[in-house]
């Protein structure tokens, strides 16, 4: 007996490699009935594909024969030889139908492998009771369930807090656990546009005001003569103010997600929460009328681009490529388009002068693009009927270089258990007591600016002079 062979005697049989198999199968006449019933399963997988192969074989030779017959009967009929052609597709045919049904007994042989170890899993997990979970996961359940139950010193033990700087109680609200803010901020680009394509720099520090500098004209370049004066230049800074303001959000839910342990919480609840937060940090960022924030689309120092015909059932392809002008350059790199889902079907059928759709749908490896740029559709900007004259309704930049989003890294939340909220629809109404429901008041202080507004355009639903 070879050492090689020793050494997989003295293995297990589920710690076998299918090379140790091999040689276990080829040396079986050198083993013992003990040795072979402890590598039993190995002897049985091998006998069973051996009776696969057998079967085939079988059903094989039968259709040997009948397609012999017919070979035959028409070799009898054949006056002038063998025709070649017919003889090689009958070659090719019969190879086939073989490798298909070994493939079928194989097929079927690993299927029912599989349900097999299915129902074994099954068993195991009715047999424990256990589901898995991770640590964030029951941090998360802990962190609620004492929410839910006004236990604040339990919820306060799981949380952010530092005593002293943030008092915690039921009327403040408690920070929440670090395993749910990272999976808030994680799931916050997913849901928010703003979030997802504004400059992100967090605020540290006391206070909720910063100054950022922004460059309001660049260093002039001249030209000047041999042994004359030089001309000094030098670039200009301004100060923009981001000031951070209370952002409040409500997701409603029932105790009964807390009891099923089989839903990973952590993501559920960092989903729901990241969700709300980032519907309201759009419609303020991009859309906000002046309270509490102005928002992209109505900053007065933007670039005001007119459409060639008055409203927004006229906007046409020229209008979208108008609103590059007055951008600079160096500001059109990365620039998107950005407009609710029912203003794009107004352009699905716009050319160019050449006959091709401006139009691009998304495919896997690119985004979809309107005149080559490409375009986000958010909720958060008007649809086309509900623009009047005279209102900006598409936006057009870089929003990664013209504006700039920051947050405390710090969200609170609240437990409201009676009143009436309103869904994320804007139309349906839940009344938290009727419908046996609770809502979550997530709070976060939070502040954007537009640092370089002549790097944006708007088009607005008005006509150009003249038109």
């Amino acid at each position: 007996m070879s050492k090689k062979l020793k050494e997989i005697l003295s293995k297990k049989e589920a710690d076998l490699t299918k090379a140790e198999k091999a040689l276990l199968l080829k040396s079986a006449s050198e083993l013992t009935k003990s040795q072979k019933a402890k590598f039993s399963k190995t002897f049985e997988d091998e006998e069973e594909e051996d009776e696969v192969e057998d079967e085939t074989d079988s059903e094989d030779e039968e259709e040997d024969e009948e397609e012999d017959e017919e070979v035959e009967d028409g070799e009898d009929e054949e006056e002038d030889g063998i025709d070649e052609k017919s003889l090689k597709s009958f070659i090719d045919k019969k190879a086939d139908k073989a490798l298909e049904k070994k493939a079928d007994a194989y097929a079927e042989k690993l299927v029912n492998k599989f349900f097999a170890g299915a129902s074994e899993a099954r068993k195991k997990f009715l047999k424990t009771g256990k589901a898995k979970t991770t640590n964030a996961d029951d941090v998360t359940r802990k962190f609620m369930k004492a929410l839910f139950n006004k236990d604040y010193a339990a919820a306060k033990a799981l949380t952010t807090s530092t005593s002293g700087t943030s008092p915690d109680d039921s009327a403040t609200g408690l920070t929440i656990p670090t395993e749910l803010l990272t999976e808030v901020y994680r799931f916050l680009p997913t849901y928010g546009v703003a979030r997802r394509n504004m400059r992100y720099l967090p605020f540290t520090g006391p206070g909720n005001e910063r100054n950022i500098p922004a460059l309001s004209s660049a260093v002039s370049v001249f030209w000047t003569g041999e042994g004359v004066k030089k001309t000094s230049t030098q670039p200009k800074f301004s100060l923009i103010t981001q000031t951070l303001k209370k952002l409040a959000a409500i997701c409603p839910m029932t105790e009964e997600i807390l009891e099923d342990s089989g839903i990973p919480l952590n993501s559920l609840v960092g989903e729901l929460f990241a969700e709300a937060i980032g519907v309201e940090e759009d419609a303020q960022f991009l859309a906000g009328t002046g309270s509490p924030w102005t928002g992209v689309l109505n900053n007065a120092s933007v670039n005001q681009i007119n459409q060639i015909t008055a409203g927004t059932a006229n906007a046409t392809a020229k209008d979208l490529l108008n609103m590059r002008k007055g951008i600079p350059t160096t500001a059109l790199a990365n620039a998107k388009y950005y407009l609710n889902p029912e203003s794009l079907d107004l352009f699905r059928g716009e050319t160019d002068d050449s006959g091709r759709f401006i139009l691009q749908q998304p495919t896997d490896n690119a985004p979809g693009t309107l005149w080559g740029r490409p375009y986000e559709l958010t909720d958060a900007l008007p649809t086309p009927d509900a623009v009047a004259d005279g209102e900006p309704w598409v936006i057009f930049g870089d929003l990664q270089k013209t504006c700039i989003l920051g947050d405390k890294q710090r969200i609170r939340v609240k437990l409201l258990e009676e009143g009436t909220i309103t869904d994320t629809d804007g139309e349906t109404e839940i009344n938290l007591a009727e419908q046996d429901m609770v809502a979550i008041r997530v709070v976060e202080r939070v502040g954007y600016v537009c640092a370089l507004p002549t790097g944006i355009s708007v088009l607005v639903n008005e006509a150009e002079s003249g038109s």
